[in-house]
């Protein structure tokens, strides 16, 4: 008979998503994934699997909070005002800001794993619809002009948002990446 888990499973997952998020998955180490988690290695293993696995699993869990609570955010309110907002949430306009995760993974891993780039493109796609929903409801209630395709111009504010990412990590300031999402939200009108 199996022994029960004597640890908070959404826990763990959470410290190593956090240790990925933050090093990434080749920087971090299975003596890493140890201390931030508190499991055994014995544990680790019989839990994930891999190191791999608890990747797969933490990406799951990151589009499944993170990125949902982003997008469930996008359904509240003006649309103007919830892209905007969920373009300075997910910015976060302070240099030690994280990016977002599926860009890590991306960056990393997608061109070379098929199961991590599988997630992240459901990740992406989500995200993408929910800008996609956003504009519809906008251009519904006049907020933004109604003759502008909302498939393409979602796509345009995930580049954009990504972009600007980029831009953030490489050391731009802040002022210049707040005056390119002016141009960005512009578009919508």
């Amino acid at each position: 008979m199996a022994r029960p888990r004597e640890f908070d499973y959404e826990k763990v997952l959470d410290s190593g998503l956090q240790q990925f998020w933050r090093a990434g998955y080749e920087s971090t180490s299975l003596d890493d994934l140890l201390e931030k988690t508190g499991l055994s290695k014995s544990s680790l293993y019989g839990v994930f699997g891999s190191k791999h696995e608890m990747l797969l699993a933490s990406l799951d869990r990151y589009i499944d909070t993170v990125l949902q609570a982003n997008i469930e955010d996008l359904q509240r309110g003006p649309a103007r005002v919830a892209i905007m907002r969920s373009f300075e949430k997910i910015l976060g306009f302070v240099p030690s800001s994280k990016i977002c995760f599926l860009q890590v993974c991306a960056t990393e891993l997608a061109g070379h794993d098929q199961l991590v780039r599988t997630r992240v493109r459901r990740g992406l796609e989500r995200l993408q619809r929910a800008y996609r929903d956003a504009i519809l409801r906008g251009q519904a209630r006049g907020e933004f002009a109604s003759g502008v395709d909302a498939d393409a111009l979602s796509g345009f504010l995930i580049t954009n948002l990504y972009g600007l990412q980029v831009l953030g990590r490489a050391g731009f300031e802040t002022d210049g990446r707040r005056k390119t999402l002016a141009l960005v939200l512009n578009a919508l009108t």
